[in-house]
């Protein structure tokens, strides 16, 4: 019998960071140290943030499939690898490596037997306290109790209890957990060698009963303060994926099956054994989770964000195609909440769900105080392609060595809508990033310290979260371009922001954008073209000359020139309001139109002005002293301004909403 209910699909971990006012400058008293359990699931994200996600929870593709095979015969004890945790400049590193140049060990309870594997002979028996101390030379293993050596042994090294209530106590290394300790594993130890173990070194192994090991993995994979139910359902993952990996690192040349790091699963021994750990354990004992026979990857998140996403999508296989060819039935994306799912071919109510806490959703923060559920980072066009680098993205065209100009999804994935494929334009070329990998690493990788939308604890700088949802594309105005760069900008309005661009296209004097629209030119002039009236679509275009932004339509007066140019102004949605080339008004928020440097007052270049007396007499004195037809004279003047100014883009990213 199988029970099981997964959650599939990464989200994220951010770590948090307590933000208070002192006492002091409060006049009040000092908030109350944090509890046991918030404590721990600060230890918690912590890890998470150092460490990065387990290979069990299908988060680390680079360390193989998470199921290396189906037993054929019932797993009653694991061979696991223990990490030596200080840096060859005796830093502390919790998991820094799998080669200890020595290993101390004493025991609790009783007398524990020291035995030479080799000859299977005992070595010494110590009583409880008594610390002995393994190395290797190139003669074989040396052992010394209290500094008096007892010889040197063929090996490995076997401590045995003689008491089922003893725990073995490893001197020489030290875990993290509710603070940095000493740790305590149930079963027996040995130090012992494999092929691809260092010179010199040695590999320390605890050999553990498959049910006393899930305990010690399960508050280090999930929180401990996780309903009991969900912690049974870590519990089953954690014996499956332990099950199902037997031998995968004696393949790889090492003394053991699995690890005690996050390549494997977390598993700190005894000091994790949380009460609640210990209970899911045991009311789940001898359970895995199958499917038509096999151990299924029972993979899992700290974050389920409200809805997951089938495997093919994630895993996909071959790697090329999206989504894969490789359906797995029980990975199926499924929404995680009450009521009715969210209707994802609708783009205004995906952008609600994934841009907002959703109350509904069983792991939003508001209902179990998951802080990430919903977050948001920003990044600079800069930033982005710095992280395009070999094999995070596919060349369509060009190359890369221009700035960014665009980035936008193109498919989405099949059940979260999340994003598949995302195309990124260059000024030199055109790019996809494919896959939630590739999409996480460019695009949901944090560049800062960036505020959690759900506590007032930040995201840290440079930690990587997941492929965004929504991906919005905000251009500041910062430092200068020309037309063709390809970068564009934004028409704030009532309604929403759209992009004003003005091709070069059709006829125009040099330097001076053809006006085909007559935008700018002629009886059309103080109006916007149709497609960006109240009601059109976003447009893209190339080399914009012109950039109108409003903020408000608001305005009680007219445009200058009378009421035919405000009723245009009104018509479009916008009040550009512009004398001699710059933005006036008397009231309210106005319009600004930025043209070129040059004196915009003695061309017709004037949208939102009426066509007056005073403009005749002025064009038929211009031309009686020149001898010069107004006309030809407007169009020799165009043509000797100079190419208009423009502001480079700096790109936003937003996520679950990205903006870049």
């Amino acid at each position: 019998m199988t029970r099981y209910r997964m959650s599939f699909f990464p989200m994220l971990v951010a770590i948090p960071a307590l933000l208070s006012l002192s006492a002091a400058a409060q006049g009040t008293d000092p908030p109350p140290a944090p509890s046991e359990e918030q404590a721990l699931e600060e230890r918690w994200i912590q890890m998470k943030l150092e460490q990065g996600e387990s290979h069990a929870s299908g988060l680390r593709p680079e360390l193989g499939p998470v199921i290396l095979g189906n037993p054929t015969q019932a797993v009653v004890a694991l061979r696991v690898g223990l990490y030596y945790s200080y840096t060859s400049t005796g830093a502390y590193s919790e998991f820094a490596s799998l080669h200890h140049p020595f290993v101390d060990v004493s025991n609790t309870v009783g007398d524990a037997h020291v035995l030479d594997r080799a000859s299977g002979k005992q070595i010494v028996a110590i009583a409880p306290g008594t610390i002995v101390h393994v190395a290797r030379d190139g003669t074989g293993y040396q052992v010394s109790l209290g500094g008096a050596p007892f010889g040197t042994f063929g090996g490995p090294i076997f401590f045995r209890p003689t008491d089922a209530a003893n725990l073995f106590r490893v001197e020489s290394i030290r875990r993290s957990f509710g603070g940095v300790q000493v740790p305590l594993y149930r079963g027996a130890l040995e130090v012992a060698r494999g092929s691809a173990t260092q010179a010199s070194r040695v590999n320390l192994v605890n050999l553990v009963e498959l049910e006393d090991y899930v305990p010690g993995v399960v508050a280090n994979e999930s929180l401990s303060s996780f309903h009991v139910d969900a912690l049974k359902a870590q519990a089953v993952a954690a014996r499956g994926y332990a099950v199902a990996n037997v031998g995968r690192y004696q393949g790889l040349g090492y003394p053991f099956d699995l690890v005690d790091s996050s390549s494997s699963q977390v598993y700190r021994g005894f000091i994790s054994e949380h009460p609640k750990a210990v209970q899911a354990a045991a009311e789940t004992t001898g359970l895995v989770a199958s499917y038509e026979g096999r151990i299924i990857s029972a993979l899992y998140s700290s974050s389920f964000g409200g809805h997951s996403e089938s495997n093919e999508w994630i895993f996909n296989n071959p790697s090329s195609q999206l989504p894969g060819t490789n359906v797995t039935p029980y990975l199926r994306g499924v929404y995680d909440g009450e009521g009715a799912p969210p209707d994802f071919t609708s783009e205004a109510e995906l952008a609600a769900f994934w841009t907002v806490p959703q109350p509904a959703i069983f792991d939003d923060c508001a209902r179990v105080g998951n802080r990430f559920s919903r977050w948001r980072i920003v990044l600079t066009g800069a930033q982005i392609k710095a992280r395009l680098t070999p094999g995070r993205y596919v060349l369509l065209a060009g190359d890369v060595t221009g700035s960014i100009a665009e980035v936008r999804l193109v498919t989405r994935m099949g059940a979260s809508a999340r994003a598949a494929i995302a195309r990124i334009g260059l000024t030199t070329g055109e790019v996809e990033v494919r896959g939630w990998d590739n999409l996480r690493n460019v695009l949901g990788r944090t560049a800062a310290s960036t505020p959690a939308t759900c506590a007032a604890s930040p995201i840290a700088a440079n930690f990587t979260l997941d492929n965004p949802s929504v991906i919005e594309v905000a251009k500041n105005l910062e430092g200068h371009g020309r037309p063709g760069d390809g970068v564009g900008w934004r028409l704030g309005t009532q309604r929403r922001a759209e992009p004003v661009r003005i091709q070069r296209q059709g006829k125009g004097g040099p330097g001076l954008p053809a006006d085909p629209e007559g935008v700018l030119h002629g009886g059309g002039r103080g109006r916007l073209p149709a497609r960006h009236r109240p009601g059109a679509g976003r447009r893209t275009a190339h080399a914009a000359a012109v950039v109108l932004r409003a903020e408000r339509a608001g305005h009680p007066r007219g445009a200058a020139g009378g009421p035919q140019g405000a009723a245009r102004a009104h018509q479009s949605g916008v009040r550009p309001l512009l004398r001699r080339g710059r933005a006036r008004g008397g009231h309210g928020d106005v319009g600004r139109l930025a043209l070129s440097r040059a004196r915009a007052q003695r061309g017709p270049v004037q949208p939102g002005r009426a066509r007056g007396e005073g403009d005749r007499h002025r064009r038929h004195r211009v031309a009686a002293r020149t001898g010069e037809p107004a006309r030809e004279r407007s169009a020799r003047r165009a043509s000797r301004r100079p190419t208009p100014r423009f502001r480079r883009s700096s790109f936003h990213t937003i996520t679950s909403s990205i903006t870049l």
